[in-house]
Protein backbone atom coordinates (compact mmCIF):
# COMPACT_ATOMS: atom_id res chain seq x y z
CA UNK A 1 0.00 0.00 0.00
CA UNK A 2 1.21 3.48 -0.86
CA UNK A 3 1.82 6.20 1.69
CA UNK A 4 -0.91 8.81 2.08
CA UNK A 5 -1.22 12.10 3.95
CA UNK A 6 -4.34 13.45 5.62
CA UNK A 7 -5.51 16.71 7.16
CA UNK A 8 -7.10 16.57 10.62
CA UNK A 9 -9.32 19.18 12.24
CA UNK A 10 -9.11 18.35 15.95
CA UNK A 11 -12.09 20.21 17.40
CA UNK A 12 -13.59 20.82 20.82
CA UNK A 13 -17.05 19.55 19.90
CA UNK A 14 -16.46 17.71 16.62
CA UNK A 15 -13.39 16.58 14.69
CA UNK A 16 -12.96 15.88 11.00
CA UNK A 17 -10.49 14.39 8.55
CA UNK A 18 -9.96 14.97 4.83
CA UNK A 19 -7.62 14.03 2.01
CA UNK A 20 -6.99 14.98 -1.60
CA UNK A 21 -8.88 12.79 -4.03
CA UNK A 22 -8.16 13.55 -7.67
CA UNK A 23 -6.80 16.94 -6.62
CA UNK A 24 -9.99 17.81 -4.71
CA UNK A 25 -10.04 18.08 -0.89
CA UNK A 26 -12.57 15.51 0.26
CA UNK A 27 -14.15 14.87 3.66
CA UNK A 28 -13.83 11.30 4.95
CA UNK A 29 -16.95 9.88 6.55
CA UNK A 30 -16.71 7.82 9.72
CA UNK A 31 -18.09 4.33 10.26
CA UNK A 32 -21.56 5.72 11.00
CA UNK A 33 -21.68 7.68 7.76
CA UNK A 34 -21.10 11.03 9.50
CA UNK A 35 -18.92 13.75 7.97
CA UNK A 36 -17.72 14.88 11.41
CA UNK A 37 -16.98 12.81 14.49
CA UNK A 38 -18.04 14.03 17.95
CA UNK A 39 -14.92 14.67 20.05
CA UNK A 40 -16.14 12.35 22.79
CA UNK A 41 -14.29 9.37 24.29
CA UNK A 42 -15.97 6.59 26.32
CA UNK A 43 -13.86 4.25 28.46
CA UNK A 44 -15.83 1.01 28.71
CA UNK A 45 -15.85 -1.25 31.76
CA UNK A 46 -14.09 -3.99 29.76
CA UNK A 47 -11.09 -1.75 29.12
CA UNK A 48 -11.90 -0.90 25.50
CA UNK A 49 -12.52 2.63 24.24
CA UNK A 50 -15.25 4.06 21.99
CA UNK A 51 -15.04 7.38 20.15
CA UNK A 52 -17.62 9.59 18.44
CA UNK A 53 -21.40 9.19 18.40
CA UNK A 54 -21.19 5.81 20.17
CA UNK A 55 -19.33 7.50 23.01
CA UNK A 56 -21.68 10.48 22.99
CA UNK A 57 -24.70 8.22 23.45
CA UNK A 58 -23.14 6.97 26.69
CA UNK A 59 -22.65 10.41 28.25
CA UNK A 60 -25.96 10.24 30.11
CA UNK A 61 -25.69 6.59 31.19
CA UNK A 62 -21.98 6.74 32.11
CA UNK A 63 -20.97 10.38 32.59
CA UNK A 64 -18.09 9.41 34.89
CA UNK A 65 -16.51 7.28 32.14
CA UNK A 66 -17.11 9.65 29.21
CA UNK A 67 -14.91 12.61 28.27
CA UNK A 68 -15.85 15.54 26.03
CA UNK A 69 -14.31 18.93 25.14
CA UNK A 70 -10.80 17.69 26.03
CA UNK A 71 -9.31 20.24 23.62
CA UNK A 72 -9.94 22.96 26.19
CA UNK A 73 -7.40 21.27 28.48
CA UNK A 74 -4.58 20.74 25.98
CA UNK A 75 -1.29 22.06 27.32
CA UNK A 76 -2.42 21.93 30.96
CA UNK A 77 -1.83 19.57 33.89
CA UNK A 78 -5.49 18.48 33.81
CA UNK A 79 -6.07 14.77 34.40
CA UNK A 80 -9.08 12.54 33.79
CA UNK A 81 -9.54 10.02 36.58
CA UNK A 82 -11.20 6.75 35.49
CA UNK A 83 -10.94 3.58 37.57
CA UNK A 84 -7.37 3.49 38.86
CA UNK A 85 -5.85 5.42 35.96
CA UNK A 86 -5.11 9.12 35.56
CA UNK A 87 -5.18 10.10 31.88
CA UNK A 88 -3.54 13.26 30.48
CA UNK A 89 -5.39 15.31 27.82
CA UNK A 90 -2.91 14.17 25.16
CA UNK A 91 -3.95 10.53 25.61
CA UNK A 92 -7.66 11.33 25.43
CA UNK A 93 -7.10 13.42 22.30
CA UNK A 94 -4.98 10.64 20.78
CA UNK A 95 -8.01 8.32 20.87
CA UNK A 96 -9.99 10.83 18.81
CA UNK A 97 -7.15 11.21 16.31
CA UNK A 98 -6.64 7.44 16.13
CA UNK A 99 -10.35 6.98 15.29
CA UNK A 100 -10.07 9.55 12.49
CA UNK A 101 -7.00 7.77 11.09
CA UNK A 102 -8.87 4.45 11.19
CA UNK A 103 -11.77 5.97 9.22
CA UNK A 104 -9.32 7.45 6.71
CA UNK A 105 -7.49 4.16 6.16
CA UNK A 106 -10.77 2.30 5.70
CA UNK A 107 -12.10 4.73 3.07
CA UNK A 108 -8.80 5.30 1.26
CA UNK A 109 -7.73 1.66 1.29
CA UNK A 110 -4.17 2.64 2.23
CA UNK A 111 -2.09 3.02 5.36
CA UNK A 112 -1.78 6.51 6.79
CA UNK A 113 1.34 7.56 8.64
CA UNK A 114 1.56 11.34 8.06
CA UNK A 115 -0.81 14.17 8.84
CA UNK A 116 -1.21 17.89 9.30
CA UNK A 117 -3.29 18.82 12.36
CA UNK A 118 -5.00 22.16 12.92
CA UNK A 119 -5.03 24.25 16.10
CA UNK A 120 -6.61 27.57 17.10
CA UNK A 121 -4.50 30.50 15.92
CA UNK A 122 -4.37 31.86 19.45
CA UNK A 123 -3.04 28.66 21.04
CA UNK A 124 0.23 29.10 22.91
CA UNK A 125 3.22 26.87 22.14
CA UNK A 126 2.60 24.38 25.00
CA UNK A 127 -0.96 23.87 23.72
CA UNK A 128 0.28 23.38 20.15
CA UNK A 129 2.90 20.90 21.31
CA UNK A 130 0.28 18.99 23.29
CA UNK A 131 -1.78 18.53 20.10
CA UNK A 132 1.35 17.38 18.25
CA UNK A 133 2.10 14.93 21.09
CA UNK A 134 -1.44 13.57 20.84
CA UNK A 135 -0.94 12.89 17.15
CA UNK A 136 2.32 11.08 17.83
CA UNK A 137 0.78 9.00 20.63
CA UNK A 138 -1.83 7.95 18.05
CA UNK A 139 1.05 6.72 15.87
CA UNK A 140 1.21 9.58 13.38
CA UNK A 141 4.18 11.41 12.02
CA UNK A 142 2.83 14.95 12.46
CA UNK A 143 4.22 16.79 9.45
CA UNK A 144 2.84 20.14 10.50
CA UNK A 145 0.67 22.16 12.86
CA UNK A 146 -1.39 24.76 11.01
CA UNK A 147 -3.70 27.46 12.37
CA UNK A 148 -7.40 26.76 11.85
CA UNK A 149 -8.19 30.12 10.16
CA UNK A 150 -5.27 29.61 7.78
CA UNK A 151 -6.57 26.13 6.92
CA UNK A 152 -10.03 27.56 6.30
CA UNK A 153 -8.55 30.18 3.97
CA UNK A 154 -6.66 27.43 2.13
CA UNK A 155 -9.94 25.61 1.50
CA UNK A 156 -11.52 28.81 0.22
CA UNK A 157 -8.59 30.42 -1.53
CA UNK A 158 -6.87 27.66 -3.47
CA UNK A 159 -9.28 28.48 -6.30
CA UNK A 160 -8.70 32.26 -6.17
CA UNK A 161 -6.96 33.87 -9.13
CA UNK A 162 -7.18 37.47 -7.95
CA UNK A 163 -5.81 38.89 -4.72
CA UNK A 164 -8.40 39.30 -1.96
CA UNK A 165 -8.44 40.29 1.68
CA UNK A 166 -10.23 37.70 3.79
CA UNK A 167 -11.34 37.85 7.43
CA UNK A 168 -11.80 34.41 8.97
CA UNK A 169 -14.21 34.48 11.92
CA UNK A 170 -13.75 31.15 13.72
CA UNK A 171 -16.21 30.61 16.59
CA UNK A 172 -15.87 26.97 17.60
CA UNK A 173 -16.90 24.86 20.56
CA UNK A 174 -14.05 25.90 22.84
CA UNK A 175 -12.18 28.84 21.32
CA UNK A 176 -12.66 31.97 19.23
CA UNK A 177 -10.14 33.06 16.59
CA UNK A 178 -10.10 35.80 14.01
CA UNK A 179 -7.49 36.08 11.28
CA UNK A 180 -7.00 38.52 8.42
CA UNK A 181 -5.29 37.10 5.34
CA UNK A 182 -4.37 38.22 1.85
CA UNK A 183 -4.94 35.36 -0.59
CA UNK A 184 -4.81 34.78 -4.31
CA UNK A 185 -2.65 33.34 -7.09
CA UNK A 186 -1.37 30.66 -4.73
CA UNK A 187 -0.26 33.06 -1.99
CA UNK A 188 -1.65 32.80 1.56
CA UNK A 189 -0.33 35.71 3.57
CA UNK A 190 -1.51 36.03 7.20
CA UNK A 191 -1.68 39.73 8.06
CA UNK A 192 -2.87 39.46 11.67
CA UNK A 193 -4.59 37.14 14.11
CA UNK A 194 -6.29 37.50 17.47
CA UNK A 195 -8.71 35.57 19.62
CA UNK A 196 -9.97 34.31 22.94
CA UNK A 197 -8.99 30.83 24.14
CA UNK A 198 -11.76 30.90 26.76
CA UNK A 199 -14.76 31.59 24.56
CA UNK A 200 -16.73 29.01 22.60
CA UNK A 201 -19.98 27.20 22.06
CA UNK A 202 -19.46 25.28 25.30
CA UNK A 203 -19.84 28.58 27.18
CA UNK A 204 -23.14 29.25 25.43
CA UNK A 205 -24.35 25.76 26.35
CA UNK A 206 -23.34 26.32 29.98
CA UNK A 207 -25.23 29.62 30.07
CA UNK A 208 -28.45 27.99 28.79
CA UNK A 209 -28.01 25.09 31.23
CA UNK A 210 -27.76 27.52 34.16
CA UNK A 211 -30.77 29.45 32.86
CA UNK A 212 -32.79 26.22 32.70
CA UNK A 213 -31.70 25.13 36.16
CA UNK A 214 -32.92 28.46 37.52
CA UNK A 215 -36.28 27.92 35.80
CA UNK A 216 -36.53 24.40 37.28
CA UNK A 217 -35.84 25.79 40.76
CA UNK A 218 -38.36 28.57 40.19
CA UNK A 219 -41.09 26.12 39.15
CA UNK A 220 -40.40 23.06 41.31
CA UNK A 221 -38.39 24.57 44.18
CA UNK A 222 -35.53 22.09 43.74
CA UNK A 223 -31.91 23.21 43.31
CA UNK A 224 -30.08 20.85 40.94
CA UNK A 225 -26.95 23.01 41.12
CA UNK A 226 -26.33 21.67 44.60
CA UNK A 227 -24.80 18.21 44.90
CA UNK A 228 -23.84 18.17 41.22
CA UNK A 229 -22.26 14.72 41.58
CA UNK A 230 -25.56 13.30 42.80
CA UNK A 231 -27.43 14.94 39.89
CA UNK A 232 -24.77 14.19 37.26
CA UNK A 233 -27.05 12.11 34.99
CA UNK A 234 -29.83 14.73 35.06
CA UNK A 235 -27.37 17.54 34.33
CA UNK A 236 -25.86 15.61 31.43
CA UNK A 237 -29.33 14.96 30.00
CA UNK A 238 -29.96 18.69 30.23
CA UNK A 239 -26.67 19.51 28.45
CA UNK A 240 -27.59 17.20 25.59
CA UNK A 241 -31.05 18.77 25.38
CA UNK A 242 -29.61 22.29 25.41
CA UNK A 243 -27.28 21.44 22.54
CA UNK A 244 -30.29 20.22 20.52
CA UNK A 245 -32.26 23.36 21.35
CA UNK A 246 -29.38 25.63 20.37
CA UNK A 247 -29.14 23.95 16.97
CA UNK A 248 -32.92 24.09 16.42
CA UNK A 249 -33.07 27.81 17.19
CA UNK A 250 -30.80 28.43 14.21
CA UNK A 251 -33.75 27.42 12.00
CA UNK A 252 -36.79 28.09 14.21
CA UNK A 253 -38.11 31.13 16.06
CA UNK A 254 -38.89 29.07 19.14
CA UNK A 255 -38.52 25.54 20.48
CA UNK A 256 -39.11 23.64 23.71
CA UNK A 257 -36.60 22.44 26.29
CA UNK A 258 -37.91 19.03 27.37
CA UNK A 259 -36.52 17.17 30.35
CA UNK A 260 -38.62 14.01 30.99
CA UNK A 261 -36.87 13.49 34.30
CA UNK A 262 -35.61 16.48 36.26
CA UNK A 263 -35.27 14.82 39.64
CA UNK A 264 -37.66 13.97 42.44
CA UNK A 265 -39.92 16.01 44.69
CA UNK A 266 -41.56 14.48 47.78
CA UNK A 267 -40.35 11.11 46.50
CA UNK A 268 -42.07 11.41 43.11
CA UNK A 269 -40.29 11.97 39.77
CA UNK A 270 -40.88 15.31 38.06
CA UNK A 271 -40.56 16.46 34.45
CA UNK A 272 -39.81 19.92 33.11
CA UNK A 273 -40.47 21.80 29.89
CA UNK A 274 -39.92 25.39 28.84
CA UNK A 275 -40.53 27.14 25.54
CA UNK A 276 -37.46 29.16 24.59
CA UNK A 277 -37.73 31.77 21.87
CA UNK A 278 -34.86 32.81 19.62
CA UNK A 279 -35.15 36.36 21.00
CA UNK A 280 -34.77 35.17 24.61
CA UNK A 281 -31.89 32.90 23.56
CA UNK A 282 -30.15 35.85 21.88
CA UNK A 283 -30.55 37.99 25.00
CA UNK A 284 -28.96 35.26 27.11
CA UNK A 285 -25.83 35.03 24.93
CA UNK A 286 -25.42 38.60 23.66
CA UNK A 287 -22.39 39.25 25.89
CA UNK A 288 -20.56 36.22 24.46
CA UNK A 289 -21.15 37.44 20.92
CA UNK A 290 -20.07 40.97 21.87
CA UNK A 291 -16.78 39.59 23.22
CA UNK A 292 -15.76 38.70 19.66
CA UNK A 293 -15.73 42.39 18.68
CA UNK A 294 -12.48 43.31 20.45
CA UNK A 295 -10.39 40.53 18.81
CA UNK A 296 -11.78 41.58 15.41
CA UNK A 297 -10.84 45.19 16.07
CA UNK A 298 -7.42 44.13 17.29
CA UNK A 299 -6.70 41.99 14.23
CA UNK A 300 -7.80 44.75 11.84
CA UNK A 301 -5.78 47.33 13.75
CA UNK A 302 -2.65 45.15 13.77
CA UNK A 303 -3.07 44.64 10.01
CA UNK A 304 -3.59 48.43 9.54
CA UNK A 305 -6.95 47.77 7.91
CA UNK A 306 -10.54 48.90 8.34
CA UNK A 307 -13.71 46.82 7.86
CA UNK A 308 -14.14 48.41 4.43
CA UNK A 309 -10.84 46.84 3.30
CA UNK A 310 -12.16 43.29 3.75
CA UNK A 311 -13.33 41.61 0.55
CA UNK A 312 -14.62 38.31 1.95
CA UNK A 313 -15.80 37.06 5.33
CA UNK A 314 -15.40 33.36 6.03
CA UNK A 315 -17.42 31.93 8.92
CA UNK A 316 -15.90 28.88 10.62
CA UNK A 317 -17.09 26.74 13.53
CA UNK A 318 -20.50 25.44 14.58
CA UNK A 319 -21.32 28.51 16.67
CA UNK A 320 -21.47 30.62 13.50
CA UNK A 321 -24.71 28.83 12.56
CA UNK A 322 -26.43 31.00 15.19
CA UNK A 323 -28.29 33.79 13.31
CA UNK A 324 -27.39 36.39 15.95
CA UNK A 325 -23.69 35.65 15.41
CA UNK A 326 -24.06 36.05 11.65
CA UNK A 327 -25.94 39.33 12.10
CA UNK A 328 -23.28 40.66 14.49
CA UNK A 329 -20.49 39.94 11.99
CA UNK A 330 -22.55 41.35 9.12
CA UNK A 331 -23.18 44.62 10.99
CA UNK A 332 -19.59 45.00 12.15
CA UNK A 333 -18.01 44.42 8.74
CA UNK A 334 -20.81 45.81 6.59
CA UNK A 335 -21.06 42.87 4.19
CA UNK A 336 -22.44 39.37 3.79
CA UNK A 337 -20.26 36.36 4.68
CA UNK A 338 -19.25 33.93 1.92
CA UNK A 339 -22.01 31.43 1.19
CA UNK A 340 -21.63 27.80 0.14
CA UNK A 341 -18.87 27.00 2.65
CA UNK A 342 -19.66 24.54 5.46
CA UNK A 343 -18.36 26.13 8.70
CA UNK A 344 -17.81 22.72 10.29
CA UNK A 345 -16.01 21.02 7.38
CA UNK A 346 -13.91 23.85 5.93
CA UNK A 347 -10.96 23.51 8.36
CA UNK A 348 -10.46 19.79 7.66
CA UNK A 349 -10.64 20.47 3.92
CA UNK A 350 -7.98 23.16 4.22
CA UNK A 351 -5.79 20.88 6.34
CA UNK A 352 -5.89 18.34 3.51
CA UNK A 353 -4.65 20.99 1.08
CA UNK A 354 -1.88 21.93 3.52
CA UNK A 355 -0.90 18.29 3.99
CA UNK A 356 -0.03 17.90 0.33
CA UNK A 357 0.82 21.45 -0.65
CA UNK A 358 4.40 20.63 -1.61
CA UNK A 359 3.22 18.00 -4.06
CA UNK A 360 0.49 20.01 -5.79
CA UNK A 361 1.24 21.25 -9.28
CA UNK A 362 -0.38 23.98 -11.34
CA UNK A 363 -3.19 22.44 -13.36
CA UNK A 364 -6.22 23.59 -15.26
CA UNK A 365 -8.39 22.01 -12.58
CA UNK A 366 -9.51 23.38 -9.23
CA UNK A 367 -6.33 22.95 -7.20
CA UNK A 368 -3.56 25.50 -7.47
CA UNK A 369 -0.25 24.88 -5.77
CA UNK A 370 0.15 27.17 -2.73
CA UNK A 371 3.33 29.01 -3.69
CA UNK A 372 3.73 30.49 -0.23
CA UNK A 373 2.05 30.40 3.17
CA UNK A 374 3.32 33.36 5.15
CA UNK A 375 2.35 33.41 8.82
CA UNK A 376 2.68 35.69 11.84
CA UNK A 377 3.54 35.26 15.50
CA UNK A 378 0.16 35.04 17.23
CA UNK A 379 1.57 35.90 20.69
CA UNK A 380 4.26 38.36 21.74
CA UNK A 381 7.67 37.08 22.91
CA UNK A 382 9.75 38.73 25.60
CA UNK A 383 12.12 38.35 28.54
CA UNK A 384 11.49 38.59 32.28
CA UNK A 385 13.09 41.66 33.84
CA UNK A 386 14.27 42.25 37.40
CA UNK A 387 11.02 43.99 38.44
CA UNK A 388 8.95 40.92 37.55
CA UNK A 389 7.53 42.22 34.28
CA UNK A 390 8.01 40.93 30.74
CA UNK A 391 9.73 43.20 28.21
CA UNK A 392 8.46 42.39 24.71
CA UNK A 393 11.10 41.83 22.04
CA UNK A 394 8.86 40.54 19.24
CA UNK A 395 5.26 41.73 19.34
CA UNK A 396 2.21 39.75 18.25
CA UNK A 397 1.35 39.62 14.54
CA UNK A 398 4.95 40.19 13.46
CA UNK A 399 5.66 38.45 10.14
CA UNK A 400 7.96 35.45 10.28
CA UNK A 401 10.78 34.71 9.73
CA UNK A 402 12.03 37.56 11.94
CA UNK A 403 15.03 38.49 14.08
CA UNK A 404 14.86 41.31 16.63
CA UNK A 405 17.05 42.45 19.52
CA UNK A 406 16.82 44.75 22.55
CA UNK A 407 19.43 46.10 24.92
CA UNK A 408 19.40 45.48 28.66
CA UNK A 409 21.68 46.26 31.60
CA UNK A 410 22.60 44.98 35.06
CA UNK A 411 19.97 45.87 37.71
CA UNK A 412 22.44 45.46 40.63
CA UNK A 413 26.10 46.21 41.33
CA UNK A 414 28.81 43.80 40.19
CA UNK A 415 26.66 40.91 39.00
CA UNK A 416 28.71 38.15 37.39
CA UNK A 417 25.78 36.45 35.62
CA UNK A 418 22.23 37.18 34.53
CA UNK A 419 19.28 34.89 33.92
CA UNK A 420 17.37 35.17 30.65
CA UNK A 421 13.79 33.96 31.15
CA UNK A 422 11.67 33.78 28.00
CA UNK A 423 7.88 34.15 27.97
CA UNK A 424 5.05 34.23 25.46
CA UNK A 425 1.86 36.26 25.87
CA UNK A 426 0.39 39.75 25.95
CA UNK A 427 0.32 40.38 29.70
CA UNK A 428 2.98 42.62 31.22
CA UNK A 429 3.25 39.95 33.92
CA UNK A 430 4.58 36.46 33.14
CA UNK A 431 1.91 33.90 32.26
CA UNK A 432 2.46 30.35 33.53
CA UNK A 433 1.33 28.84 30.24
CA UNK A 434 3.62 31.23 28.39
CA UNK A 435 6.92 30.12 29.95
CA UNK A 436 9.26 28.89 27.21
CA UNK A 437 12.57 28.46 29.03
CA UNK A 438 15.50 30.17 30.74
CA UNK A 439 19.29 30.14 30.79
CA UNK A 440 22.25 31.90 32.45
CA UNK A 441 25.02 33.93 30.83
CA UNK A 442 28.20 35.17 32.53
CA UNK A 443 28.83 38.91 32.37
CA UNK A 444 31.64 41.30 33.36
CA UNK A 445 30.94 42.55 36.92
CA UNK A 446 30.26 46.31 36.76
CA UNK A 447 28.41 48.98 38.75
CA UNK A 448 24.64 49.03 38.40
CA UNK A 449 23.28 50.01 34.95
CA UNK A 450 26.71 50.00 33.27
CA UNK A 451 26.60 46.58 31.59
CA UNK A 452 25.45 46.37 27.97
CA UNK A 453 23.62 43.11 27.30
CA UNK A 454 21.84 42.46 24.00
CA UNK A 455 19.13 39.82 23.80
CA UNK A 456 17.97 38.80 20.35
CA UNK A 457 15.09 36.55 19.30
CA UNK A 458 15.01 34.74 15.98
CA UNK A 459 11.91 32.91 14.76
CA UNK A 460 11.94 30.91 11.53
CA UNK A 461 9.15 29.18 9.69
CA UNK A 462 9.61 25.88 11.57
CA UNK A 463 6.94 25.14 14.19
CA UNK A 464 7.91 25.86 17.77
CA UNK A 465 11.53 26.96 17.28
CA UNK A 466 12.86 30.15 18.91
CA UNK A 467 16.57 30.95 18.94
CA UNK A 468 17.52 33.23 21.81
CA UNK A 469 20.96 34.88 21.91
CA UNK A 470 22.33 36.90 24.82
CA UNK A 471 25.59 38.85 24.45
CA UNK A 472 27.54 40.79 27.07
CA UNK A 473 29.50 43.52 25.27
CA UNK A 474 32.11 44.01 28.02
CA UNK A 475 33.22 40.39 28.46
CA UNK A 476 32.42 39.30 24.92
CA UNK A 477 30.50 36.33 26.31
CA UNK A 478 27.71 35.17 24.01
CA UNK A 479 25.27 32.32 24.40
CA UNK A 480 22.59 31.05 22.01
CA UNK A 481 19.89 28.67 23.18
CA UNK A 482 17.39 26.97 20.88
CA UNK A 483 14.04 26.86 22.63
CA UNK A 484 11.62 24.30 21.25
CA UNK A 485 7.92 24.09 22.02
CA UNK A 486 7.46 21.80 25.00
CA UNK A 487 4.35 19.93 26.02
CA UNK A 488 3.47 18.87 29.53
CA UNK A 489 4.47 15.26 28.84
CA UNK A 490 8.08 14.15 29.04
CA UNK A 491 9.47 11.87 26.32
CA UNK A 492 9.19 8.94 28.73
CA UNK A 493 5.55 9.74 29.59
CA UNK A 494 4.64 10.15 25.92
CA UNK A 495 6.27 6.80 25.20
CA UNK A 496 4.25 5.16 27.95
CA UNK A 497 0.94 6.39 26.55
CA UNK A 498 1.91 5.44 22.99
CA UNK A 499 2.76 1.94 24.20
CA UNK A 500 -0.56 1.69 26.04
CA UNK A 501 -2.53 2.74 22.96
CA UNK A 502 -0.65 1.04 20.14
CA UNK A 503 1.56 -1.51 21.89
CA UNK A 504 4.48 0.19 20.18
CA UNK A 505 6.66 2.97 21.51
CA UNK A 506 9.22 5.46 20.34
CA UNK A 507 12.74 4.10 20.11
CA UNK A 508 15.36 5.83 22.24
CA UNK A 509 18.61 6.26 20.29
CA UNK A 510 21.85 8.22 20.53
CA UNK A 511 22.64 10.24 17.41
CA UNK A 512 26.30 11.07 16.77
CA UNK A 513 27.65 13.46 14.13
CA UNK A 514 31.02 11.85 13.33
CA UNK A 515 32.46 15.13 11.98
CA UNK A 516 31.52 17.52 14.80
CA UNK A 517 31.25 14.83 17.51
CA UNK A 518 27.92 16.37 18.56
CA UNK A 519 25.70 13.92 20.42
CA UNK A 520 21.91 13.98 20.71
CA UNK A 521 19.55 11.76 22.72
CA UNK A 522 16.56 11.27 20.42
CA UNK A 523 13.28 9.34 20.26
CA UNK A 524 12.30 7.81 16.91
CA UNK A 525 8.61 7.55 16.05
CA UNK A 526 8.25 4.00 14.57
CA UNK A 527 5.96 5.35 11.84
CA UNK A 528 8.37 8.02 10.64
CA UNK A 529 10.24 7.64 7.37
CA UNK A 530 13.98 8.31 7.29
CA UNK A 531 13.44 11.48 5.24
CA UNK A 532 11.31 12.81 8.12
CA UNK A 533 13.98 11.82 10.64
CA UNK A 534 16.49 13.81 8.56
CA UNK A 535 14.16 16.80 8.58
CA UNK A 536 13.89 16.64 12.37
CA UNK A 537 17.65 16.27 12.87
CA UNK A 538 18.32 19.21 10.56
CA UNK A 539 15.85 21.26 12.59
CA UNK A 540 17.71 20.34 15.75
CA UNK A 541 20.98 21.46 14.14
CA UNK A 542 22.91 18.18 14.33
CA UNK A 543 22.48 17.02 10.71
CA UNK A 544 24.06 19.18 8.02
CA UNK A 545 23.66 19.21 4.26
CA UNK A 546 25.36 16.35 2.44
CA UNK A 547 25.16 13.90 5.35
CA UNK A 548 23.40 10.53 5.60
CA UNK A 549 22.15 8.42 8.51
CA UNK A 550 23.84 5.07 9.21
CA UNK A 551 22.71 2.22 11.44
CA UNK A 552 25.11 -0.68 12.00
CA UNK A 553 27.26 0.72 9.16
CA UNK A 554 24.33 0.52 6.74
CA UNK A 555 23.16 3.69 5.04
CA UNK A 556 19.45 4.27 5.64
CA UNK A 557 17.28 5.23 2.67
CA UNK A 558 14.78 8.09 2.68
CA UNK A 559 11.79 5.87 1.89
CA UNK A 560 12.46 3.38 4.69
CA UNK A 561 10.05 3.37 7.63
CA UNK A 562 11.70 3.27 11.06
CA UNK A 563 9.70 0.25 12.29
CA UNK A 564 10.92 -1.82 9.30
CA UNK A 565 14.63 -1.26 9.99
CA UNK A 566 14.87 -3.12 13.29
CA UNK A 567 16.40 -0.31 15.35
CA UNK A 568 16.31 -1.20 19.04
CA UNK A 569 16.18 0.88 22.21
CA UNK A 570 19.58 2.21 23.22
CA UNK A 571 21.02 1.88 19.70
CA UNK A 572 23.26 4.44 18.05
CA UNK A 573 22.80 6.27 14.75
CA UNK A 574 25.75 7.87 12.99
CA UNK A 575 25.61 10.93 10.78
CA UNK A 576 28.30 10.72 8.11
CA UNK A 577 29.14 12.59 4.90
CA UNK A 578 27.69 10.97 1.79
CA UNK A 579 30.17 8.61 0.19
Amino acid sequence: MKEELIGIDFGTTNSGVAFLELDEPTIIENGEGERVTPSVVYFKDDGTVAVGSIAKRNIIASPERTVKSIKRYMGTDHRVEIDNESYPPEYIAAHIIKALVHDAEKQMGTSVSDAVITVPAYFMDPQRQAVKDAGEIAGLNVRGIINEPTAAALALGFRADEERRVLVYDFGGGTFDVSVLTIGRGFFDVDATSGDNHLGGDDIDARIVDFTLDKIEEKHKIDLKKKRDKNRAVLQSLREEVERVKIELSNKERTTINLPYAGTKHGAPIAFSYELSRQEFNELITDFIARTKKPMEQALDDASLSPEDIDDILLVGGTTYIPAVQEFVREFLGKEPVRGVDPIEVVALGAAVAARKEDIKETSGKIRRPVEISDVISRSLGVLTYDGTVEKIITRNTKIPIKKAKGFTNPWDFMDEVEVGVYQGESILPEERGFLGEFLISIEPKPVNESKIDVSFEVGEEFGILNVTAKDHDSGNERTVKMEARGRLSKVEKNRWMDKMLEIHSIRVTVVNVETEDVLSYYLNPKMHIRDVKRELRRKGILTKGMSIYYNDIKLQDKQEVKEIGITDGSGLELRPKE
